[in-house]
């Protein structure tokens, strides 16, 4: 892992996610991303009220805000408790679009902070979160809160019956094959499938993975992420792993809401892994 992109609101909780970025870009001699969108309102065309004075101070007022931005991006790397890490700060506009600035970084990971059960950040609400997510070029890790040493002991790994999830996947930091060890399907009352032939499948997953020791769950519940969630509440997970098929479309364990939900709920940590 040679490069770790952070992008922020520029809210309190950016330390979230800034503290652990910087804690993994240590332990792998790593550079960190600190990416900002500033926004430019456009004015319609043509609009009613629309002068060149208007456009002057639309254009005035962008620029304040990049300066304002410029600078707090700089405290933010400038924390002596980063010392020692390489941190580059990065402005991006939403005239290029929030996707495009992001996948334009030749990150290795993508490190979110999150408000938790309140919503994501402001600007990676709802659907613009899921956007992230699903077109995001490589794993995204979700912080919910402080952590002070992230160094997860007690992983859950979320798997659908996908034949996709037996290829190798680059893990972005200590995380191995070897590393997870706990899995969970949930079944749930609409979910046709039998449990020994999930068990099955899981035992030609585990093989083709080199998973020589593991425990899978099937875990009974009404909704996929609420089991997610309930089975990591009962195993104390400190780390939620989900895939995704990206720009394919979120697949059975990320469909609609699902990824939202987990996501805004969950109280630990969640990697989202592409399939």
């Amino acid at each position: 892992m040679k490069t770790i992109l952070v992008p922020t609101d520029l809210s309190s909780i950016t330390t979230y996610a800034l503290d652990v970025a910087v804690g993994l870009a240590r332990t792998h001699q790593a550079d960190v991303i600190l990416l900002h969108t500033v926004l430019y309102q456009l004015m319609p065309q043509p609009a009613v009220d629309y002068t060149p004075e208007v456009s002057a101070l639309s254009a005035e007022f962008y620029k304040e805000t990049v300066k304002e931005a410029e600078e707090s991006l700089r405290k933010l790397a400038a924390n002596p408790k980063y010392a020692g890490v390489s941190i580059k700060t990065k402005l991006g506009s939403s005239i290029d679009g929030l996707v495009r600035t992001i996948n334009e970084q030749p990150a290795d990971l993508i490190v979110l902070a999150s408000k938790g059960t309140s919503g994501l950040m402001e600007w990676l609400e709802g659907s613009t979160a899921e956007l992230i997510v699903r077109h995001a070029h490589c794993a995204v890790l979700v912080v919910k809160k402080p952590i002070e040493h992230f160094q997860p002991q007690s992983i859950i790994c979320g798997i659908d019956v996908d034949d996709k999830l037996k290829e190798r996947h680059p893990y972005p930091f200590q995380l191995t094959d070897q590393g997870l060890q706990q899995f969970v399907y949930v079944l749930t009352p609409t979910d046709p499938r039998q449990p020994d032939g999930i068990r099955e499948w899981m035992d030609e997953f585990a093989l083709a993975k080199g998973i020589a020791h593991y425990q899978f769950t099937i875990w009974r519940d009404q909704t996929i992420p609420q089991g997610i969630l309930n089975y990591a509440d009962e195993v104390k997970a400190d780390l939620i792993v989900l895939y995704t098929h990206g720009h394919k479309g979120l697949r059975h364990l990320l469909q609609g809401s699902v990824a939202e939900d987990v996501l805004n709920h969950a109280n630990v940590p969640v990697l989202i892994m592409r399939a």
